[in-house]
């Protein structure tokens, strides 16, 4: 037989009978089997405990004072809470038709007094598992349903989902096919203007092609005096039965607010919610013509394209009217450059001519003085055929020669510094130019590093500042321009020594880090260089790698510097294909640089 899921201690049997002999024996009958009996001398008892705490199944006497066993099942079965629970009728009545009733009036089972021990257990385990067999297949039919709910409503969603996939490809199809015509409109315009050097022929295409792409009502290109304080109209195409305002021209200062922003290289649309004496439509693009060479020849002029009301300009189309306006600046500025190449040409040659000059001045009317001048300096030292002990003589000499050894020294000091500084410009100078080169060599770092944090450990101990250096066993070899590399390990932790107080910490630890979230992990040498005691203001982080800029107020040991230093260091580490970054808080600062590893071989 089908063993019950429950332990027998954990089902809850109500007995019913108006007879206390019936009772004991019905009790201990089923509590030899660990059942949980709850026993009811009458019917209203029987009620009240069944609703109070429902039992797993009852059983009961038919004959009882008061109200039937027949009345007490027909009320357990109205009732929601009862309904379900199994009844077996307990009753000497052993003719057909009282069997017949008690089934009638809901019963599962019957036994006939006197029963036996024996067929009262397996009555009763016979009824539990129907009822339990009963509570899975409900479970069952739950679960289906819930399950077919769950499937209906993924097919709804899936149905919408298809649904709003096939809007986003019809979409994403109109958006093609109005991409491709925008290009074979831009390449058609590209074809035209490229080699044509007749200005009012570039204006043309420009303007027809356009119009009839974007569908506008109007459409016109204006050109700007040497002044930028007029702008005239050469060309326009307008829709049949519209005015034409070819050949007018505008005052720059009657409108600042637009023809600020075009000044500004600024394209923007806009509503226009008064009528207006020229160009009187609601919808606006305006887009000012220029090309890379903007900062030399300045804005061209502007394309103006205008729609009905309550129209607009996508962002696909102002994208378009941009391209246009580019490939319109330069055909319009070559064929301004043709009426005088000759003269273009010799001014070019004559600025890269004042380009050299510059450069040529900075290498040596700059550089090869100081040079000079640090060149006497040592001469100075060995004049008396002493060398060194000429500075140490004087040293141990009177008051007045120990103010010669202290210019002496402020004249060394600040050779060095102009001289750094001037290789600092050069440096950033051939950085931008592309003309900065690097000559990578096998770098031990194992033995590079301490050898570059040596000089800064007297000057930490001279300032009572704290240095700790954490370099990894297992740095390897790899390729490196080493000028470059010892620049900016040497210039971040004269930077740490330069703003970091008395008594706080500077620490420089190099790793060898794996990311492994990328797709092709990859290994980088990580340097890291902290100090406490001070933290840079965050609104002045974005601002420290810029040329010549210094944190206002942020120096403790008053070193001075010219702000080239940090941005050399981003700069040096950009052409070592590396990248640096900073944290300030918590009262310290942290630069990180983060360096590709290329093994040497």
């Amino acid at each position: 037989m089908t063993a019950l899921l429950q332990s027998t201690a954990q089902i809850n049997i109500l007995v019913v009978d108006d007879t206390l002999d019936n009772l004991r024996l019905l009790g201990k009958i089923l509590e030899s089997q660990h059942y949980t009996v709850l026993k009811s001398l009458n019917g209203k008892m029987a009620l009240q405990a069944a609703y109070r705490n429902p039992p797993d199944l009852i059983l009961l006497d038919i004959n009882m004072p008061e109200m039937s066993g027949y009345e007490v099942c027909q009320q357990l079965k109205t009732s929601e809470v009862t309904a379900t629970i199994p009844v077996i009728f307990i009753s000497a009545l052993d003719q057909a038709n009282d069997k017949v009733r008690a089934f009638e009036m809901g019963g599962q089972d019957y036994i006939t007094k006197p029963f036996q021990e024996l067929e009262v257990l397996a009555r009763v385990q016979n009824q539990l598992l129907i009822q339990q067999q009963k509570r899975q297949l409900q479970q069952e039919i739950e679960t289906r349903k819930q399950a077919e709910s769950e499937a209906q409503q993924l097919n709804t969603l899936l149905e919408r989902l298809n649904a709003d996939l096939e809007r986003q490809v019809q979409l994403r199809t109109l958006e093609l096919r109005q991409a491709l015509n925008f290009e074979v409109a831009l390449k058609h315009i590209s074809d035209q203007v490229r080699d044509s050097l007749d200005q009012h022929r570039i204006l043309q295409v420009v303007v027809e092609t356009l119009a009839k792409t974007l569908e506008v009502r109007c459409c016109d290109t204006a050109l700007y005096d040497a002044n930028h304080s007029t702008s005239t109209i050469r060309y326009q195409w307008v829709k049949p039965g519209s005015n034409a305002t070819q050949g007018q021209m505008l005052y720059t200062q009657d409108f600042p607010e637009l023809y600020k922003q075009l000044q500004n290289r600024i394209c923007f649309a806009f509503c226009q919610t008064q009528p207006s004496s020229i160009r009187n439509h609601s919808a606006t693009l305006a887009c000012p013509i220029f090309d890379d060479q903007v900062d030399q020849v300045g804005i061209l002029g502007d394309l103006w394209l205008f729609r009905a009301t309550h129209s607009s300009f996508r962002e696909s189309e102002i994208h378009l009217v941009q391209q246009v306006a580019n490939q319109c600046a330069i055909a319009l500025r070559q064929a301004r450059l043709y009426e005088a190449a000759q003269a273009q040409v010799k001014e070019l040659k004559r600025l890269n001519q004042l380009k050299d000059d510059f450069l040529s001045t900075i290498s040596h009317e700059l550089r090869t003085p100081i040079a000079s001048m640090k060149m006497v300096i040592k001469l100075l030292t060995t004049v008396t055929n002493q060398g060194q002990n000429f500075i140490d003589e004087i040293s141990k000499s009177s008051a007045q020669d120990n103010k010669v050894v202290q210019y002496f020294k402020v004249l060394q000091e600040e050779c060095d510094r102009e001289l750094a500084l001037v290789e600092d410009l050069l440096s950033l100078q051939h950085i931008e130019a592309g003309t900065y080169t690097t000559q990578p060599i096998p770098v031990n770092l194992q033995d590079l590093l301490p050898h570059l944090i040596e000089p800064f450990e007297s000057r930490t101990q001279h300032q009572q500042q704290t240095l700790q250096v954490n370099v990894a066993p297992d740095l390897p070899t790899l390729d490196l321009d080493s000028r470059s590399f010892n620049r900016v390990v040497t210039e971040l932790l004269s930077n740490a020594c330069k703003y970091t107080p008395a008594g706080k910490t500077i620490s420089i630890s190099a790793n060898v880090i794996q990311n492994t979230t990328a797709t092709n992990p990859v290994s980088y040498l990580e340097i890291t260089i902290t100090n406490t005691g001070v933290e840079i203001p965050s609104e002045e982080i974005p601002r420290i790698f810029d040329k010549f800029y210094r944190i206002p107020n942020n120096d403790p040991w008053k070193h001075g510097g010219t702000g080239l230093g940090l941005a050399l260091v981003k700069k040096l580490v950009e052409q070592m294909n590396g990248r640096i970054t900073v944290k300030s808080e918590n009262n310290q600062t942290c630069f990180i640089v983060q360096l590709a590893l290329i093994s040497a071989d």
